[in-house]
C-alpha cells in the first residue's frame, strides 16, 4: 500500500509537470505557464523567450519521475498512465475540434495557408478536409475516453499526429509563416515560424504516448482498474 501511495504521488507530480510543459510549449500566457509571469519578467526580462526550453525540461523531468513510480508499483503505474493518456489526449482532440466544427469556413482558410493540397493538385480537397477532419478529431477523441476501443482510437489519432507533423514540416520547409489552427481559429496571417515550431515539438512529444496506447488491449477506463 505504501508503495502504491508513493507511486501515485510521483505520477501526480509528473502529470502536473507534463501539463506545465505542454502549456509552456503550446499555450504561453496561460495559467499554467511561468515564463510569462510579471514577477519573473521583472527579474529576467527575456524569460518569455525560453518557454519551449522550460516546457521540454518539465516533460523530461516528468518522464524521469515516472521511472521510479513504475519500479515501485508497476501495475498501478501502467493503469494510471493509461488513464491519464486516454483522458488527456482524447480530451485534447475533443477540445481542438470544437472551434473547427463551429466555424468550418475559417478552418478551411487556415488549412489553405499550408499550401499543401495545391502542391498535390488537390485544391478541391481543401474544403472537404476542413469539414471532415474536425469530426474525426472529435469522435476518435471521444471514443478514446468513453469506449473500450482504445487501440483503434489511438491508431487513428496516431495517424492524425503523423499528418500534423507532415503538414508542419512542409510549412517550415517552405518557409511559410502560419498559424497552426490547432486550438483556436486565428487569422492565417502569421509572419514568423514560431507557432509552427512549437506545434511541431508538441506533436512530436504527444505522438509517443499515443503510439503506446495503440499497443494496449481494448477495455473501458473502468475495466482498466477492475481487471486483475
Amino acid at each position: 500500500m505504501k508503495k502504491t501511495i508513493i507511486s501515485a504521488a510521483l505520477l501526480v507530480v509528473a502529470s502536473i509537470l507534463v501539463a506545465i510543459g505542454v502549456a509552456e510549449i503550446s499555450f504561453p500566457e496561460s495559467f499554467l505557464t511561468f515564463t510569462d509571469q510579471d514577477w519573473l519578467i521583472d527579474i529576467w526580462p527575456k524569460a518569455y523567450r525560453y518557454n519551449i526550453h522550460v516546457g521540454l525540461a518539465a516533460i523530461i523531468v516528468a518522464t524521469g519521475i515516472c521511472v521510479p513510480a513504475y519500479r515501485l508499483q508497476k501495475d498501478f503505474a501502467i493503469r494510471a498512465l493509461e488513464t491519464l493518456f486516454r483522458v488527456g489526449i482524447g480530451g485534447m482532440f475533443i477540445f481542438a475540434s470544437i472551434y473547427k466544427i463551429q466555424d468550418p469556413h475559417q478552418f478551411a482558410v487556415l488549412v489553405a495557408q499550408y499550401q499543401f493540397f495545391p502542391a498535390l493538385h488537390l485544391e478541391s480537397v481543401n474544403n472537404f478536409f476542413a469539414l471532415v477532419y474536425p469530426q474525426f478529431e472529435f469522435w476518435f477523441g471521444l471514443a478514446m475516453i468513453v469506449t473500450p476501443f482504445v487501440r483503434e482510437s489511438a491508431f487513428a489519432i496516431f495517424w492524425m499526429f503523423v499528418s500534423f507533423i507532415i503538414a508542419l514540416t512542409w510549412a517550415l520547409g517552405n518557409d511559410l509563416g502560419i498559424t497552426c489552427g490547432c486550438f483556436e481559429l486565428e487569422d492565417g496571417d502569421a509572419h514568423d515560424k514560431a507557432e509552427a515550431w512549437t506545434s511541431l515539438i508538441r506533436d512530436l512529444i504527444l505522438i509517443w504516448p499515443t503510439l503506446w496506447l495503440a499497443t494496449r488491449k481494448n477495455h473501458s477506463l473502468i475495466k482498466v482498474w477492475r481487471r486483475k
